[in-house]
C-alpha cells in the first residue's frame, strides 16, 4: 500500500482545522439556490451540516430528584475538536418524566429544569414543586437559551432550537410528572386532559394560545442571532398534524415581521401511546423499545410548511419532496429517529449510516447519549455516573463523532452546489459526482475491503484518485486514471473506504 505523505498532510489539515477553529457565523441560512438539498452562507457556498446533539444540553437532568449542572463550555469544545458545524438544543417539556429504560429491566425518572414559565404557586403541582404561572415567563431558561446559542455561534456551529420536543409527553408522562399544561399543575385554570392532549387539537384553543405567545417570546430572545434553525417538534404522535402545521404557521408568520427569516425544521412523528399503565406493562413485558418506534410517516414532513425536515428512513433520499410549501426539503436524517439500535451495529456499519447520507445528498446528526448512563444494550457506558449524569464520556461513540467531522472536511473541499448524488456511476450505488469533460469529480463509498467501480464516461482527460479510510483517518493514493470509461478502483484498507477521484489538471 502507498500512502501519498503529501496528500496525508492536506488530510490532516482538512480534518485538524475545525478543531483549531471555526469561525463566527455572520448571516443566517438560506436553502441553495441551485441545489434545494442544502441551504447556503452569505456567500451562496451550500453548506454541509452534521454533528452531534444530546437531550441535557440546554436543561439539566437527574435522577432521585436532584438535577446535575451541564458543562456547556466542554461540550462545545467537543463539538468543535470533532469539526461539528450543527447541534440541536433541547427543550423536555415535563419537569419530571418517568420510566426512561436506562437500564435492563428497569427505568429511571429525571427530574428536569429550567421551564419557561415562572412556577409561583400558590400551591404544590404533582412534581412537588410550586405551581405554574403560565402568564409569567421564566426569565432566566431564556437568558440561559440565548447565552448558549451565542456560544455556539462564536464557535462556528448552527443551533437547531426546539420549539418543543412532543417525544416525552408522548412516552414518559406520569401522574407525579407536573406537566405545565395539566389543570393540576397550573394556576390558570389550563388543562390538557393529561398524556397528550396539548399537542391533538383541531383547531386554536387556550392551550395554543399560551403555546403561540412561547413561541413568540423565542423568537424576540433569538431572532438577531445567525446560526439558528427552528424545529418546531420530534416525535409527537401523529394525532399532532394539525398542531405541528399550526407552530410552522405561526412561527412563520410572526419572524416575518422580524430582521431575520430562519429555517423552520420538522422531524417525523412517534407512535401514539396507550397511557402510564400501559407503558408500564410494556416495561415489565420487555417492550421498552416499542415506546421509541418511529412512525413509517415520511410523506407528512415532507408534505408541510417545514425547510427542513429529520425524516425516519435510514438512509434518506436523493430528493425530499412533498405538497407544501417549500416542495422540497433540505433533509437532515438524525439518527434519533432513522437509526434507533445503533449501538448494537458494529462500527463500520454505524460509518456507513454517515457516509451513505451525506453521498445521497443529505446532512447527518447523531444522537449522541454524550453523559447519560445508559447501560441497557450498552448504548452507553459513560464514565464516573451521578444520578444518571456522567463526568467521562464513553469512547465508543468517538467514532462516530470523528466520521461526522470526515464528512465535513470532505463537504468543505467539494462543491456541493454542483455535485450531486448519482448513485448509479457507483458500483456501491452511493455517490456524489460533477460528471462533465475536463472538470470531472467523483466522491464514492464502499464497504468491507471491496472495490469500486466508478463510470468516467462522461469526464476526459487523466484523473487523480485518493483514497481516505474512516476507521483510522489514514489516506492513500490510488495514483491516476483514464477517464471516459468504467474504472474499477482497488480499495487500499481491509474495511470501509471514501476514493476522491477529480481532475488532474491544474
Amino acid at each position: 500500500m502507498y500512502f501519498s505523505v503529501l496528500a496525508a498532510l492536506i488530510l490532516l489539515f482538512s480534518f485538524a482545522g475545525p478543531a483549531r477553529s471555526q469561525s463566527a457565523i455572520s448571516t443566517p441560512l438560506q436553502v441553495h439556490a441551485a441545489n434545494p438539498n442544502y441551504f447556503a452562507d452569505h456567500t451562496g457556498r451550500a453548506v454541509y451540516l452534521t454533528g452531534s446533539h444530546t437531550w441535557n444540553n440546554l436543561q439539566d437532568w437527574g435522577t432521585g430528584g436532584s438535577i446535575q449542572p451541564f458543562d456547556f463550555a466542554a461540550y462545545v469544545n467537543m463539538l468543535v475538536s470533532h469539526g461539528h458545524n450543527f447541534t440541536l438544543l433541547w427543550r423536555t417539556e415535563l419537569p419530571k418524566f418517568c420510566g426512561l429504560p436506562t437500564a435492563a429491566g428497569s427505568s429511571s425518572d429525571f427530574t428536569v429544569g429550567p421551564h419557561p414559565w415562572r412556577r409561583t404557586g400558590p400551591g404544590v403541582a404533582s412534581d412537588g414543586g410550586l405551581k405554574f404561572n403560565l402568564t409569567k415567563f421564566d426569565q432566566s431558561f431564556f437568558d440561559r437559551l440565548r447565552s448558549r446559542a451565542k456560544q455556539l455561534n462564536a464557535s462556528g456551529i448552527y443551533a437547531g432550537v426546539y420549539l418543543f420536543t412532543g417525544e416525552w409527553l408522548n412516552a414518559l408522562r406520569c401522574s407525579g410528572d407536573g406537566h405545565p399544561f395539566t389543570g393540576s399543575n397550573n394556576i390558570n385554570g389550563i388543562d390538557d386532559g393529561g398524556g397528550i392532549g396539548s399537542m391533538t387539537m383541531a383547531a386554536p384553543n387556550a392551550i395554543t394560545a399560551l403555546q403561540d405567545g412561547y413561541i413568540e417570546k423565542m423568537v424576540d430572545v433569538l431572532n438577531d442571532l445567525p446560526n439558528v434553525l427552528w424545529i418546531v417538534s420530534e416525535e409527537a404522535p401523529p394525532s399532532s398534524v394539525w398542531w405541528n402545521d399550526h407552530l410552522i404557521a405561526h412561527l412563520r408568520s410572526y419572524e416575518s415581521k422580524k430582521a431575520i427569516r430562519h429555517p423552520i425544521g420538522y422531524a417525523v412523528h412517534g407512535d401514539d401511546r396507550r397511557g402510564a399503565m400501559g407503558r408500564r406493562r410494556d416495561e415489565l413485558r420487555g417492550l421498552l423499545d416499542s415506546r421509541f418506534r418511529v412512525s413509517a410517516g415520511d410523506a407528512t414532513i415532507y408534505d408541510s410548511d417545514a425547510d427542513w425536515v429529520a425524516p425516519s428512513a435510514r438512509i434518506s433520499p436523493t430528493k425530499s419532496c412533498g405538497s407544501g410549501t417549500p416542495r422540497c426539503k433540505v433533509n437532515i436524517n438524525d439518527s434519533d429517529h432513522s437509526y434507533y439500535g445503533m449501538w448494537n451495529d458494529t462500527a463500520e456499519q454505524n460509518r456507513a449510516f454517515i457516509w451513505k447520507n451525506f453521498l445521497n445528498g443529505n446532512h447527518v446528526l447523531f444522537m449522541d447519549p454524550y453523559l447519560i448512563y445508559y447501560p441497557r444494550e450498552n448504548r452507553n457506558l459513560c464514565l464516573l455516573p451521578i444520578r444518571g449524569v456522567c463526568s467521562e464520556q464513553d469512547p465508543r461513540w468517538d467514532d462516530v463523532r470523528r466520521n461526522l467531522g470526515y464528512t465535513r472536511a470532505f463537504a468543505n473541499r467539494i462543491d456541493l452546489g454542483v455535485m450531486t448524488p448519482q448513485g448509479k456511476l457507483f458500483s456501491s450505488g452511493y455517490g456524489l459526482a460533477q460528471a462533465s469533460g475536463s472538470n470531472g469529480e467523483y466522491l464514492g463509498y464502499t464497504s468491507s475491503g471491496s472495490a469500486l467501480a466508478v463510470d468516467l464516461n462522461a469526464a476526459s482527460g487523466t484523473l487523480s484518485v485518493e483514497w481516505f479510510d474512516p476507521a483510522t483517518g489514514a489516506t492513500a493514493s490510488g495514483g491516476q486514471v483514464a477517464a471516459g470509461t468504467r474504472q474499477t478502483l482497488a480499495n487500499p484498507f481491509p474495511n470501509d473506504a471514501v476514493v476522491h477521484v477529480r481532475s488532474a489538471s491544474p
